[in-house]
């Protein structure tokens, strides 16, 4: 029955009130948390940004970028956290036991990012559903916005000696790109 829990909560999804506060903290130091692309969403400039399609943040892919992107920053945590919905309001929708937040050891993003994040048969998701959400590392060096409400888009803002398209394989969008 233990196993079975775990898969229905899976343990990167956090249902402490006190961590989500702290975590939201900490992400409102990186992003606006109340901004929309295509507004300028980050607190502060980075050196580099690159757009990406949304959809790449459903995959395994997104997992292996985001735990290459850790070691390149010596992240503690990666955390995800939605932003429309709130955080907070997650935790009330369908009796739902976690808020609308995950924390990720980077040792296992590549094998948990996908069974946290999505919903299969045996566990509730974190991006079903959600319009705006946004990703950071512990180190605060960068940050993603991902919003498909308007621009089915994720923004990512790196410092400028990390090579997005190098390290993620991802085919970044141009500014005409996303644009049209």
């Amino acid at each position: 029955m233990e196993k079975h829990e775990e898969n229905m909560n899976p343990p990167e999804l956090i249902a402490d009130r006190e961590v989500l506060s702290a975590l939201s903290a900490e992400c409102e130091k990186v992003m606006d948390t109340r901004k929309h692309l295509p507004d300028f969403v980050f607190q502060r400039p980075f050196g580099k940004y690159f757009a990406i399609e949304y959809a790449h943040i459903c995959t395994k892919e997104f997992g292996e970028f985001l735990f290459k992107l850790s070691k390149i920053s010596r992240e503690e945590f990666v955390n995800y956290m939605t932003l429309d919905p709130a955080a907070v309001d997650y935790h009330d929708k369908d009796n739902c036991p976690f808020y609308g937040l995950a924390s990720f050891k980077p040792s296992s993003l590549v094998e948990r990012y996908v069974p946290a994040i999505h919903r299969d048969r045996n566990a509730s998701g974190l991006v079903a559903g959600v319009n705006v959400g946004a990703f950071w590392g512990s180190s605060l060096e960068w940050a993603i916005c991902c919003d498909r409400i308007s621009w089915e888009l994720t923004v990512i803002a790196v410092p400028e000696s990390v090579d997005v398209p190098t390290i993620s394989g991802f085919r970044c969008l141009s500014a005409k790109e996303v644009s049209s």
